[in-house]
């Protein structure tokens, strides 16, 4: 299973279209990649932002470990099952068809770079600039929409727009809520 989670990663990053295709092909249940696929990320994310927020945060400690693995959990979850409805709902303007399971695992292949991010930065949390990173998924919602959801040729430039600044900025805004909310 975390070989599959390393492998599919690195594939959406480095070779989109040929992983975009694998998935495609391989016509994969939605709680195969929820069990396998999404939930062990969020693991590796929640301890991530723990043993960061515990040795290398500024202000370091136990309750700002937690505080800090909260956020990130419930930013990637919210920001998850908020893009996974928002593209469902306006799937028929983009000439692509309703079906929440495809777009959830859309969303969660997707949001691959995100994801990573969520993981490197609790222990570089000095290097800001990482975030700048995230513009990547552009490419791989992109290659996504060709491959996987086979959006029309004249709505996949809006498509790639909307979907990727819903994949980066959701997450963003609901961490940047709560961790105001937190202080």
């Amino acid at each position: 299973m975390w070989r599959d989670i390393f492998v599919t990663t690195v594939q959406l990053i480095v070779a989109s279209p040929s992983a975009w295709k694998e998935i495609a092909k391989e016509e994969r249940s939605l709680n195969n990649f929820i069990g396998r696929f999404f939930h062990p990320f969020i693991g590796i994310i929640a301890l991530a932002a723990f043993v960061g927020g515990l040795w290398f945060a500024h202000d370091g400690g136990l309750q700002g470990a937690l505080k800090n693995t909260i956020v990130s959990i419930v930013a990637v979850y919210g920001g998850f099952y908020i893009v996974s409805y928002a593209l469902n709902e306006t799937a028929p303007r983009f000439g692509i068809y309703r079906n929440l399971s495809i777009y959830r695992m859309f969303t969660g292949y997707a949001s691959v770079v995100v994801y990573v991010l969520y993981v490197i930065i609790p222990f570089l949390a000095d290097f800001f600039i990482l975030w700048l990173l995230a513009l990547y998924t552009f490419y791989i919602v992109q290659t996504g929409a060709i491959y996987y959801l086979k959006v029309p040729t004249v709505k996949r430039f809006s498509f790639t727009l909307f979907a990727s600044a819903l994949i980066i900025l959701t997450p963003a805004l609901i961490r940047g809520v709560f961790t105001f909310l937190m202080k």
